[in-house]
């Protein structure tokens, strides 16, 4: 098919839209298509917003999952880190309430025996 033919069967197309087709409807259609065009550019517009889009997000997102996988083996350290302390704190703690328990026995043997 040639282009001239072509031409001419898009243009018969065309008429025959119009003829068959009231004028309303396809103020209508103009309408929706432009209306649609609105919302794909809301669309295009929250995809790409430079400051907070979609995209943007979710490189950001990336970029915060791979820094925290960098970090990963000191972060597990600083944990087996803080373990060790809290059961040393849990040892010192038994220690001295050992301690101030013999203190207080000796107080009150000391009284007992004075009388």
């Amino acid at each position: 098919m040639s282009q001239k033919e072509l031409l001419e069967s898009l243009l018969k197309e065309i008429k025959h839209i119009k003829s068959h087709m009231p004028n309303g409807e396809l103020k209508q259609m103009q309408e929706d298509m432009h209306e649609m065009k609105e919302d794909i550019s809301d669309v295009k517009y929250t995809l790409l917003n430079p400051e907070n889009g979609v995209i943007v997000n979710s490189n950001k997102n990336t970029d915060y999952r791979l820094e925290l996988q960098e970090n990963e083996k000191e972060f597990r350290e600083k944990m087996a880190d803080i373990e060790d302390i809290k059961r040393w704190k849990d040892s010192v703690t038994k220690a001295l309430w050992i301690i101030f328990g013999s203190i207080v026995a000796i107080v009150i043997r000391m009284i007992l025996m004075v009388k």
